[in-house]
């Protein structure tokens, strides 16, 4: 009951939220110079990138189930580091038993690809990206040519919210998870960074070689009503309905080939990054701007609130290709602002008033 009350209440909110919230794109110099980037994650998050390839995109791609901070391994120089330490102290192995045997396996392969961190040279690299803690206080202090930047697994952690008004163990920024114009924004200082758990821009499927074909009409969200399923199931439409059963692959090729990214009617809020994933995949995304946390990349013309105006719209676009491709560029601008060169930029102000000598410094215009 109470749990059904609180949903509730977010999403009168979000409505109201909505409502005053005015994405403005601002032009932002573009820095041409690629950034040398560390990302160290501890094994035992399974989620994102099991092992460091020399490609870039081949780490990316051969994620486990997450696309996860995409446009710096499509843009930038990474290299990751997958730690056999979590702040120093050695990961423990009693939760080896409450996993899964696919996890398991995942598990003993990532902890066979890590690495003791405390021997990497961090100060090669302009930023260094941790995982939550997985980087200790002493190799922060020890390294201080290069900007230190901490990402949350969930926003739910509760360290989350102490983060936001000052970067917690030597930690310069914090990489928010958010687009912005959220209400952290309010309390939003120099170190907390709207960068997205999605980082990227449109030019994603270009940089992992895969071409936007159009053989899907509708994705739907993976959190969609079994009443959307079921309507769905009496059109004519080509439509694949998410389930989390592809694996990461799979679903970028799924992406690659649909149309229309399909959100309408979410049970309670979600965060929003299955919508900047579709966007990156090309997909136009036909969404309820009030069941997402982060909804800004949701246009106008195509926020829906129910099943049949969403396809009216969709049957519309299906025909009419030049409004189709207007839509998405537009969309393509949000996302490029919004997810790429906005974050970049607040990276770039917080480091020009940092009083260190950083690398990043050297690379930026």
């Amino acid at each position: 009951m109470i749990n059904n009350y609180r949903t509730f209440l977010s999403f009168i909110f979000l409505r109201f939220w909505n409502f005053f919230t005015n994405v403005k794109i601002k032009k932002i110099k573009k820095n041409k110079k690629k950034l040398n980037v560390a990302i160290i994650k501890p094994f035992n998050y399974l989620d994102l990138y099991k092992k460091s390839y020399k490609s870039n995109i081949k780490t990316l791609i051969n994620s486990n189930y997450r696309i996860g901070p995409a446009g710096l391994f499509t843009n930038h120089n990474v290299d990751l580091f997958i730690s056999n330490k979590y702040d120093d102290k050695d990961i423990s192995i009693k939760e080896f038993s409450k996993l899964k045997n696919t996890q398991k396996k995942e598990f003993l392969i990532q902890k066979k690809n890590s690495c003791n961190i405390n021997n990497i040279n961090f100060d090669k690299y302009d930023i260094s990206i941790s995982f939550e803690d997985t980087v200790s206080k002493n190799i922060t202090q020890n390294y201080r040519k290069t900007l230190w930047a901490k990402i949350f697994e969930d926003h739910r952690n509760p360290d989350y919210l102490t983060n936001i008004f000052s970067a917690k163990k030597n930690f310069d920024i914090v990489l928010n998870q958010t687009l912005g114009f959220t209400p952290y924004s309010f309390l939003r200082c120099k170190h907390w960074i709207d960068f997205s758990y999605t980082f990227g821009n449109s030019s994603f499927l270009k940089k992992i070689q895969l071409k936007k074909k159009y053989n899907v009409d509708i994705v739907t969200e993976v959190h969609q009503s079994s009443r959307i399923k079921e309507k769905l199931k009496k059109t004519k439409l080509n439509y694949v309905c998410l389930d989390e059963t592809l694996n990461h692959k799979a679903y970028l090729k799924l992406l690659s080939k649909s149309k229309f990214f399909l959100a309408i009617d979410c049970k309670k809020p979600r965060w929003g990054n299955s919508l900047i994933e579709a966007a990156l995949c090309g997909n136009l995304i036909i969404a309820n701007k009030n069941h997402f946390w982060n909804s800004q990349l949701i246009l106008r013309e195509t926020s829906m609130k129910n099943l049949d105006d969403s396809l009216e719209l969709i049957l519309k676009l299906k025909k009419d290709k030049k409004l189709y491709n207007f839509l998405v560029n537009k969309q393509n601008k949000l996302l490029n602002y919004l997810n790429y060169e906005r974050p970049l930029k607040q990276i770039v102000n917080f480091s020009k008033q940092c009083d260190r000598k950083l690398n990043i410094k050297t690379r930026i215009n």
